[in-house]
């Protein structure tokens, strides 16, 4: 194949990085093609100077309006692709192209109003009770229903692209870490949800944080995003520890250059997780929320703790879209925060009054 047109306007910023293994397979078998890849605008970012992408195309919502169609079949009939590969199927995303002209078109299964526009039809395994089988290897069935064998290329792990300016930018913010020889530990307390007031359990986290300082004496450093300023800011009060904040100072490039220069990065399953797990830093992933799957959304880092509470107290039918205050993260304790971390650091725990050795 020529050229190739790889869709996915869907999901955060997490799901778009977990798709870049599909185009290192496509790379594989067609070394020589094209590969275009459109994004919605949001997460398009996670793809800017990925070297598997010829050209970056960016939908400013996860589908084409209907007054949009035309003008999106028209840009991609133009461009004459051999095939598509829709990895987050929606109605408009599958007519646009039909209706471009892309003679083999890979979409999900099982979509009566839809599905039929696809001549390679996968069936999503998630959708079929299977709760274990890692996101990216999933992701990678889009890519075997062209026939192609992704595990000659090697095991799928994300890739992000930092650019130089993005790494002076990191360096200059980490010269406010706080002082002292203890490991440099990201902690990114947030979960990237539009929360009110009161919902979200700071107090968890700054317990966490107040942990690894006192027990490891991490040098910690708080991300978060433009809109979790606040919570952040109070995770960092609460904590009572000296503390390197950096909520809302980072774009995502400059986020995984801070990422890259912490010995371990700690962060509930959300796009900065994979984020730092795709820039080779020991991931502790914490995985509280009943609707999580630890197993699929594990973070791809060369090394990971999981953390997830065997008793969660969630009501049937729990939804993180309307939980009321995310008590299941209570039932991540502190102490369970400081061993995993000590544990990707290969250090003992320093031994303290309130952590005496074990007889």
């Amino acid at each position: 194949m020529k050229r190739i047109l790889v869709v996915h306007t869907g999901g955060g910023l997490g799901d778009v990085l977990l798709s870049t293994p599909v185009l290192d397979a496509l790379r594989g078998a067609w070394p020589e093609a094209e590969i275009d890849f459109l994004a919605r605008s949001g997460t398009a970012p996670v793809l800017e100077g990925n070297p598997a992408v010829h050209c970056l195309l960016r939908m400013p919502q996860a589908a084409p309006t209907p007054g949009g169609l035309p003008s999106w079949v028209a840009r991609l009939r133009r461009r004459r692709y051999e095939a598509g590969l829709v990895l987050w199927s929606r109605t408009p995303l599958a007519w646009m192209l039909f209706l471009a002209g892309i003679p083999v078109r890979v979409g999900q299964d099982s979509r009566i109003g839809y599905s039929w526009l696809y001549t390679h039809r996968v069936r999503v395994r998630s959708e079929h009770g299977d709760t274990s089988t890692h996101w990216s290897e999933i992701l990678l069935d889009y890519v075997r229903a062209l026939g192609v064998e992704p595990e000659k290329f090697g095991p799928p792990r994300p890739r992000f692209m930092v650019p130089d300016q993005a790494r002076a930018r990191a360096e200059e913010l980490l010269r406010e870490l706080p002082p002292g020889d203890g490991p440099v530990v990201g902690l990114h307390s947030t979960k990237g949800l539009p929360l009110e007031p009161g919902r979200w359990p700071v107090d968890v986290f700054a317990g966490w944080a107040g942990s690894l300082h006192r027990d490891l004496k991490a040098r910690l450093i708080l991300t978060g995003g433009p809109d979790e300023v606040g919570l952040v800011g109070s995770v960092a009060r609460l904590a009572g520890v000296e503390t390197l904040n950096l909520a809302g100072r980072t774009d995502l490039a400059t986020l995984a250059a801070v990422a890259s220069r912490c010995e371990v990065f700690v962060c509930p399953d959300s796009g900065p997780m994979h984020l730092a797990a795709a820039m080779g830093v020991p991931t502790v992933g914490v995985y509280a929320l009943d609707e999580d799957f630890p197993r699929r959304w594990a973070p791809l880092a060369p090394s990971r703790r999981i953390l997830r509470p065997e008793q969660r107290s969630c009501p049937a039918g729990c939804r993180k879209a309307t939980c009321p205050d995310f008590h299941c993260y209570r039932a991540v304790l502190p102490e369970q925060v400081v061993e995993a971390v000590a544990e990707l650091l290969g250090t003992r725990l320093r031994q303290t009054p309130d952590n005496p050795p074990q007889s």
